[in-house]
């Protein structure tokens, strides 16, 4: 899970700074893996090397936006719905964040490191275990 806290102007002209959270499960990062034809890892790799940047912020687009949820304060589930992510998406804090991002390649690797981490982390384990059988 990546936490990251946003400070942005809304469209009311106030100043905001809240706390957004972004995080990948094992089945939405296989999901991607399979649309994307790679792993996350690759995949951003290659998009980085060939500096293919229409093909950069299609996926950068593709991660923030499918990771983008609410966790509950119980820790004990993440909420992502269609509603939430076109809030989020319509929203200030989200243009800010993607400047961010293309703007800092170090804080683009912790975002995607983070996002994914947990569900790569099952899946490499899953795939180890099928492999020793």
């Amino acid at each position: 899970m990546f936490k990251h806290n946003i400070k942005y102007v809304d469209f009311n002209g106030t100043e905001r700074q809240e706390d957004f959270y972004f995080h990948l499960s094992l089945p939405e990062v296989t999901r991607i893996e399979i649309e994307i034809g790679n792993d996350i890892k690759s995949y951003s790799e290659e998009l980085a090397n060939t500096q293919d940047i229409k093909r950069l912020i299609e996926f950068l687009e593709m991660i923030v936006l499918n990771s983008y949820g609410k966790k509950t304060s119980d820790g004990k589930s993440f909420h992502k719905s269609k509603e939430l992510r076109t809030e989020f998406e319509n929203s200030q804090a989200y243009a800010e964040l993607f400047e961010q991002l293309i703007l800092d390649p170090e804080l683009a690797r912790r975002f995607g490191e983070s996002v994914a981490d947990s569900g790569k982390a099952k899946k490499n384990t899953i795939e180890a275990k099928v492999v020793q059988q």
